[in-house]
């Protein structure tokens, strides 16, 4: 029997998994339903509200600009530092 036989079952079998597969139509039907169920409901804010939160992601914003920028000071004056000892203590 050899390769010819085994590739023979392998064709049978996969034919079976494609009539057994749902179609694109099932498919999509039932994303269709799903995806209507799930709304989404956000709080409503108040404009004093609404600006409390502005101002607190823009102060984080800064903090965060402010934290990185540091960290390419130290990482330059590392990398400085190294090229430095390497250039000096050869």
């Amino acid at each position: 029997m050899g390769f010819s036989g085994h590739a023979t079952q392998v064709l049978k079998s996969n034919r079976v998994l494609l009539k057994k597969s749902r179609s694109f139509r099932e498919l999509r039907k039932d994303y269709l339903d799903y995806s209507q169920e799930t709304k989404l409901h956000f709080k409503e804010l108040t404009d004093v509200e609404r600006k409390m939160v502005r101002d607190k992601i823009r102060a984080q914003a800064k903090k965060d600009s402010i934290q990185e920028i540091g960290i390419y000071i130290l990482s330059l004056a590392i990398v400085l530092g190294v090229f430095y000892a390497i250039y000096n203590f050869r």
